[in-house]
């Protein structure tokens, strides 16, 4: 085993969490100072200001989701000819844990029931983490 190697990818595993922390705090801050800036827009009745070479403005995004569940929105939509909206899906992260529980074969794979064996495919993906040590 090459040691440079493993102390190589420890020192770029601290960097990446040091990055992403740094990044979390820099999400949180601007968090803060954007409900400051759109209270300060609507205070000054503007709409945008340029800032050191840089224009800062107002964005409006409409986004809907379901009101009552999503049952009545699905219905919703179909009733109103919007069914092309509706799709059937799994979510893998759900999927992958409940493949994760089932009872495990000779080689440690999940055993599937029924259709599922034809229905499911399982991978298996290794890679390397790090952790500090005691």
């Amino acid at each position: 085993m090459d040691n440079r190697v493993a102390k190589r990818y420890v020192i770029l595993a601290e960097m990446k969490k040091n990055c992403e922390n740094d990044m979390e705090k820099i999400k949180e801050e601007m968090d803060v100072i954007e409900t400051k800036l759109l209270d300060n827009f609507t205070k000054a009745g503007i709409q945008s200001v340029n800032v050191d070479n840089h224009t800062l403005y107002v964005h409006r995004q409409l986004w809907a989701s379901a009101a009552n569940g999503s049952a009545q929105l699905i219905a919703a939509l179909q009733a109103e000819g919007y069914g092309e909206l509706v799709e059937p899906k799994v979510n893998s992260q759900s999927l992958s844990a409940l493949v994760r529980e089932f009872k495990r074969d000779a080689e440690g794979m999940p055993i599937l029931p029924g259709s599922m064996k034809e229905a499911v495919m399982v991978t298996e993906k290794y890679g390397v983490r790090v952790r500090k040590a005691g």
